[in-house]
């Protein structure tokens, strides 16, 4: 769990606030003064106001691709007030190449590594763009808007009893560097839903999901294949809004203003249920965890939200949760809201699951009369024993 604080907006201080959240990225906690009483919180990782997009990506997230690239699923979200940087930490200013957030940097990375690895025989890189808004799913990428088209959250058990969750039809797009995957992140920034609120100019309205579907084989010294695949869900809460701080004054107001605030209204009361659900889910996961106590069934189906953040809550994905906050004294309230939050995260224990194969290419020499079509159909199975013994030995390279 990592937290994040912003700078002071131009907005506050416009309106001569004072800062009450502190942070040292030396000590990983933040410090928050509410009504004359102060409160520490201790998180895996701390970033302040001078904490660059850098900073962040080679301190807390290229471990993560590391594990991505060993074939284990991963999921990264930032949650916070609106208006805190979770868009700006998570996408960033597309356009510059130091302001560039969390996504773009992941898919350069991951890109960059597999064509400067000659070891990598096969590779690839797709990227889907999913929009939840008002509880209800869009695919950002798909070319066919028709409204008749609904996506559905789908839900199975793969073997050895994980669970693995889906949205049959969601588009995917193969990305090969990352002038495309620039290209895509345009693609749905321009249709994902946001809009004006008095808390933001420019408030995401929905939850979004951006995923990388990784796949690779990698050639070991013995000769040997490693197979390895991958998702990385990255996840771009909308903002929590408390309705008192963020909605606006509509009882004088046009008709359509008035039907423009009612559509605000509409989308906040479904993002914070959402939200609400996420922060019950991490509270019963917690205390079960703490206490020893078996897990009860936990209310995944409760939003769309948290049927597709499942594994990475208690199950078989690694996770990273990234806590965006605000300095400013009028943002308080909300600012406690969210390291309560966070600090209920801390500890949660997953169980990640690798999913790697190891597979033989059969040299020439060995391959007697066979020919070679039939070779590299027969040659990539043998005796159990063999594979045990050469599987050990890969981890040992």
């Amino acid at each position: 769990v990592i937290a994040r604080l912003r700078p002071m907006s131009a907005k506050e201080l416009k309106s001569d606030t004072l800062p009450v959240v502190s942070a040292s990225t030396e000590r990983n906690e933040v410090t928050i003064i509410k009504h004359a009483n102060r409160k520490t919180f201790l998180f895996d990782r701390v970033f302040t106001g001078f904490s660059t997009q850098v900073d962040v990506f080679d301190q807390a997230i290229a471990p993560i691709c590391k594990d991505v690239l060993r074939g284990i699923d991963s999921t990264i979200f930032a949650y916070g007030q609106t208006g805190t940087g979770k868009t700006h930490t998570m996408e960033g200013d597309l356009a510059s190449e130091e302001g560039r957030g969390i996504i773009p940097r992941v898919a350069s990375h991951i890109l960059e590594h597999f064509q400067q690895d000659a070891s990598y025989v096969k590779f690839g890189v797709s990227a889907s763009y999913l929009e939840i808004y008002n509880e209800e799913l869009t695919d950002l990428l798909a070319q066919d808007t028709a409204p008749d088209k609904k996506l559905q959250v789908c839900e199975e058990t793969g073997k050895n009893g994980t669970k693995l969750i889906s949205v049959p039809g969601l588009t995917q797009k193969p990305v090969e560097n990352v002038a495309a995957m620039l290209d895509v992140m345009h693609q749905a920034q321009e249709r994902r839903h946001v809009g004006e609120t008095k808390m933001n100019k420019f408030s995401s309205r929905s939850h979004c999901m951006f995923t990388l579907l990784v796949s690779s084989e990698r050639a070991l010294r013995d000769g040997t294949v490693l197979k390895a695949a991958a998702k990385l869900h990255l996840v771009d809460l909308a903002g929590s809004e408390c309705a008192k701080s963020a909605a606006g004054d509509v009882a004088a107001v046009s008709n359509a203003a008035a039907k423009a605030a009612k559509a605000r209204e509409s989308e906040r009361a479904n993002i914070n249920k959402s939200l609400l659900t996420l922060g019950r889910i991490i509270t019963i996961l917690k205390e079960c965890q703490t206490n020893g106590q078996p897990v009860p069934r936990l209310p995944f189906r409760d939003s769309k939200l948290t049927r597709l953040l499942a594994n990475a809550l208690g199950g078989n994905s690694k996770t990273c949760i990234i806590a965006t906050l605000s300095p400013s004294k009028l943002a308080v309230e909300e600012s406690m809201s969210t390291l309560k939050y966070a600090e209920a995260a801390v500890g949660i224990i997953n169980k990640p699951m690798q999913s790697a194969s190891l597979g033989v290419r059969l040299s020439k020499g060995l391959l007697g009369a066979q020919g070679e079509g039939d070779a590299e159909a027969k040659g990539t199975s043998q005796d159990w024993a063999e594979m045990e013994c050469r599987l050990t030995y890969a981890h040992q390279q």
